[in-house]
This record gives structure tokens, sequence and C-alpha cells, in this order.
């Protein structure tokens, strides 16, 4: 099948979003890339990559408004990165080695140990970091949306156009998976295999913003979660 990547980016990260496409390129037959707040589309070498410029900054829905773009009319691989991460050259490889069908893997996630929770940074939870080692394979409750894969028959169901509070990606996609019964896990891999891009700053991250104020977060996952196991 086809592999496809969806990447969100803003003009602060162009230095990061143009190393994460020279990463990925190679391992992939397309990249597409929605651009929020860029006055211009940024010049690449790579020639499988296509910038969508955006008039409208719609945050990391973007990931997944970029599949309006893509040919609908085969089965592919979806894949949703960031850019202020470094992919490793086995990363697209990796995931479809481990890849169940109708699932969606993500090498970052948490798993609640009980609702409804009080805390969506720390509390009520086990964390994956994606840089760390994950030793075996888990059934998670939320996936990180920039180290995330699916196939076509998940991602062209997603209703990304419905996720009413911005930048929350990972939690609306692990609500709409939660109502919809579609499983998600966490990849396992060694430490180091993926690392954050100290080129790219994290001021005005949507992690900073979530460790100030998680309010939302808590408050949607309470309304879609409510059972005490996975």
């Amino acid at each position: 099948m086809k592999r496809i990547v969806g990447i969100a980016s803003t003009p602060n990260r162009l230095e990061g979003l143009k190393h994460t496409i020279e990463r990925l390129s190679d391992q992939v037959d397309s990249i597409h890339v929605h651009l929020n707040g860029y006055n211009s589309v940024p010049k690449v070498k790579e020639k499988n990559v296509t910038f969508h410029l955006s008039k409208k900054n719609i945050g990391a829905v973007g990931k997944f408004k970029v599949l309006e773009y893509v040919d609908k009319s085969e089965e592919f691989y979806f894949f949703t990165c960031d850019d202020d991460i470094i992919y490793p050259a086995n990363y697209v490889a990796i995931n479809i080695e481990q890849y169940e069908k109708g699932t969606i893997q993500s090498s970052h996630g948490k798993i609640f140990s009980k609702f409804p929770i009080t805390d969506y940074k720390y509390g009520d939870i086990s964390g994956y970091y994606f840089g760390a080692e994950i030793k075996s394979k888990k059934q998670i409750h939320i996936a990180g949306t920039g180290v995330c894969m699916m196939d076509s028959s998940v991602a062209l169901q997603i209703p990304y156009d419905t996720f009413t509070t911005k930048n929350m990606v990972d939690v609306w996609v692990g609500c709409w998976a939660e109502i919809n019964k579609v499983k998600q896990y966490i990849l396992t891999h060694p430490a180091g295999w993926l690392v954050p891009n100290d080129k790219v700053t994290q001021k005005g991250s949507i992690w900073e913003k979530t460790v100030q104020d998680d309010s939302i977060q808590v408050q949607i996952i309470n309304h879609y979660f409510k059972k005490e196991d996975i």
C-alpha cells in the first residue's frame, strides 16, 4: 500500500519542518503539509512534498485536513508527524512491521488508571514517551499524533472538522477511537529511536500550554471515557 504523511506546521518551525521532510521523504510515497500562517510555500529539494497554504490557523488538525487532497481510490498507510521530532531512517518500516489493520498505532501515548481523571498532564496515567524505550506493545487510551500511524480505513473516518477545541487533536482522536471501538496501541522501540529536534523552540507549544492549563482536556476525556479499564 502507498505510504502518506500528514504534517501541520507553523512559520516559527520552518527549519524543523524541512528536517522532518528530509528524514521521511525517502520512506514514503508522498508528504502533505498544512501550512498554518505561512505567507509563502517553503523551498525544499524533495519532490514528493505538497504544501497547502491556509489563510486560517487551524493548528494540529491540519495533519488530518490534508486527507482532503489525497487519492482515496485505493488503500494507504497514513502517518501523522510533527515538525519538532527527528525521525529514524527505519521509522516507517518498523511501524508497518508492527501494525494491526484497522487500529491506531503510536510511539507516544497515555493509559489512564481510572475515570473520571483529574489531571491530563501527569496524574491518573501511565505515560509512554516517544524518546524512551518501550518494551512491549500495549493498548492505550490516547495516542500521540506526532508519531502516529493508521490505515486509510481508519484515517478517512476521523471527523477532524468536528474537533471543537484547537490543538487538542490527540485527545479528540482518542475519544473518537473510544466511542467507535477502534483500538490504539503503543509501538515498541528502543530509547533514542525518536528524539526531539533541539533546533525547534517549544515556546508556545501545545505541550507548554497543556502544562499551564489542562482543564479542557480533562473535561473532554471525562465526557467520552466512562469505563475503568481498556
